[in-house]
């Protein structure tokens, strides 16, 4: 017979430990981290403006570099929707 003492202590810590992340962080995800917050609040900002490409956003923060490309800032935007990158809203 397996031993199950700690079993359920271990399962339970299962069930209230944060799941772990699946495949690479996103691109625009590790930028915001890495930057001060007043600017990761302005790069909040400017995606969440639609006039404001995404090819723009992406050419602004490789030049000042932090390297990622214009599909990665389109998946960014659309978080939450099943296409769109796994950051939280």
């Amino acid at each position: 017979m397996a031993d199950t003492n700690g079993l359920g202590a271990a399962l339970t810590q299962l069930i209230h430990e944060p799941r772990a992340q699946r495949g690479p962080r996103c691109t625009v995800g590790t930028i915001l981290a890495a930057l001060d917050d007043e600017t990761a609040q302005k790069v909040r900002e400017v995606l969440e403006q639609q006039a404001v490409s995404s090819t723009q956003i992406a050419d602004a923060l490789t030049s000042y570099g932090h390297s990622v490309q214009a599909p990665a800032v389109a998946r960014h935007r659309r978080r939450g929707s099943s296409n769109g990158c796994r950051c939280p809203r």
